[in-house]
């Protein structure tokens, strides 16, 4: 078992494991990005639609998201 251990050239297992793990690697982040690609792309449309169509900038829609449970409690507070 040592002699068969010791035929295998270390750098050729390095080798072989690097390009495993960049293979596997890319697996990943494509698979990342492939699921994250569509809301990415949905986020992006309706800010350069706002943006162009209203004139309203994505710092504006942040402010709003920030203060958005604010808003929301007094618009439910009105109905009592």
């Amino acid at each position: 078992m040592d002699s068969l251990l010791n035929s295998i050239d270390s750098q050729l297992v390095l080798l072989v494991a690097a390009i495993a793990v960049v293979v596997l690697a890319s697996q990943l982040f494509f698979r990342i990005l492939s699921v994250g690609l569509v809301p990415l792309l949905g986020l992006a449309v309706i800010f350069m639609g706002l943006q162009y169509l209203f004139g309203i900038n994505p710092r504006q829609v942040w402010f709003e998201i920030s203060h958005l449970p604010q808003i929301a409690m007094k618009f439910f507070s009105s109905f009592s």
